[in-house]
């Protein structure tokens, strides 16, 4: 019996190292986001901090600030110039443009992110380049202060619309996309807009799961 448990263990171990070193995600990978990549409600430690810990030989970096919009696209411009020879570019922008959301606003979330893509391509040619659309909101969890904010039905409603949306950008720009829509459980959300330490960990699990299968 303890020669088996032993030769499972051992086996487990090989496995999780074949995994590692089959693992297609390595070197630089710039994640440009809004305050979930950043990590706001739990300490700084998002998404980004957990896949950095939990896997060598991939370095992520954190470009999120705490309220950025797709909007805001221009601001990609002096991270492509810190980063030009990295390997990866990350996008998981748009639920901070979708407050009250409409149609309208989540074409130009698309428009925004279609420029970021060129500009990546321009700036760092070398990159791959991955959309990431935003995890839904909890609206009966919302907070007050996101309530007055307008974090509301209509941005559930939109985010749902920026799935397909993005998704039909990364097939015309052939980029990578992974949809985050259903990744958070609803319990996760620390004020039904920022996902908690848990939530995080989701999001982790799943962009890490999605790079992994991306096509070559």
């Amino acid at each position: 019996m303890e020669k088996l448990s032993i030769a499972l263990a051992l086996a487990g171990m090989m496995g999780i190292s074949a995994f590692v070193m089959n693992s297609k995600v390595k070197g630089t990978i710039v994640c440009f986001g809004d305050s979930i990549t950043h990590g706001a409600k739990v300490n700084g430690n998002s998404w980004v901090y957990l896949l950095s810990k939990e896997h060598e030989g991939a370095d992520f970096v954190n470009e999120g600030r705490n309220g950025r919009k797709t909007a805001d696209r221009e601001e990609i411009l002096p991270v492509l110039r810190s980063y030009k020879n990295a390997d990866m570019f990350l996008i998981f922008l748009g639920v901070n443009d979708l407050k009250d959301g409409n149609d309208s606003m989540v074409a130009n979330c698309i428009k925004n992110v279609k420029w970021m893509i060129s500009k990546i391509r321009e700036v760092a040619p070398g990159a791959r380049v991955v959309i990431l659309s935003p995890s839904e909101i909890n609206v009966k969890s919302m907070s007050p202060l996101n309530i007055r904010k307008k974090y509301n039905w209509n941005t559930e409603m939109s985010l749902i619309a920026l799935d397909r949306g993005y998704r039909q950008v990364a097939r015309e720009d052939s980029v990578g996309f992974i949809s985050l829509l259903r990744v958070v459980s609803p319990a996760n959300y620390a004020d039904g807009l920022h996902p908690n330490e848990a939530g995080q960990q989701q999001i982790a699990n799943a962009i890490w799961k999605g790079l992994n299968d991306l096509p070559k």
